[in-house]
């Protein structure tokens, strides 16, 4: 026996990612709630309770925008949107979590704007900070410019930095190879990856790059938005 699809499975999925998130939301607002009002807590568990959580929810964003992506469906809605807006906005999401694991975030930028999708960005910021926030020391720096290329995005921590064999498998990551282990963490690269590119300006396309940074000697990611 034979059945007919009775809904349409791209909008099933949809559906199911957006029920999942606020589920998740919802939990993450009940356990923030609770931290603030229980005192003699162990807050470093709580804190890694809240990461596993927030990484979560950017795993089935990911999840859903490969998904997109390889139906060549992920839609760029690019608008003006205010850079410095944009960052706070997603620290916001991060501040309880920033603050338990007692890490310091500096901003530095320019106050400009510029045409891009901020739903999409703000999920791939989240992204860059969460990675970010695994590997730092107790620091992470956000900074943005304005060049001649287009709007320059940076998220800096100031770890021990990536090895060479992981700056080597992100480069061949954003080539276009072929994966071989597949984590969570390429994933989560090769979304934000994804997304870069898809913001367009008169023929050029937005790009990534994973380096150390000479400064502080920890991970840096670059994303340029033409």
């Amino acid at each position: 026996m034979s059945f007919q699809p009775q809904l349409p499975f791209q909008e099933v999925i949809e559906a199911s990612i957006k029920d999942m998130r606020n589920s998740l939301s919802q939990v993450l607002f009940k356990l923030d709630s609770a931290i603030a009002n229980t005192d003699g807590v162990d807050r470093n568990m709580f804190a890694e309770a809240q990461y596993e959580i927030v990484r979560m929810q950017n795993v089935i964003s990911q999840m859903y925008g490969l998904y997109l992506v390889n139906d060549d469906k992920l839609v760029v809605s690019a608008s003006e949107t205010f850079v410095l807006e944009l960052v706070e906005d997603t620290l916001a999401g991060l501040d309880a979590l920033l603050q338990q694991k007692g890490i310091e975030v500096t901003v530095q930028g320019e106050d400009i704007s510029w045409y891009l999708d901020s739903q999409l960005m703000e999920t791939v910021l989240q992204i860059a900070l969460l990675n970010a926030l695994r590997y730092t020391n107790n620091k992470i720096d956000i900074q943005f410019q304005a060049t001649s290329d287009g709007l320059l995005l940076s998220v800096i921590d100031n770890g021990r930095g990536y090895p060479e064999f992981i700056l080597e498998a992100y480069d061949a990551l954003v080539s276009g190879s072929s994966v071989d282990n597949v984590t969570s963490q390429n994933t989560g690269w090769l979304y934000c990856d994804k997304v870069v590119r898809l913001h367009t300006n008169q023929g050029r396309f937005g790009r990534t790059t994973l380096k150390n940074d000479d400064t502080t000697g920890g991970g840096r990611i670059d994303m340029l938005i033409p």
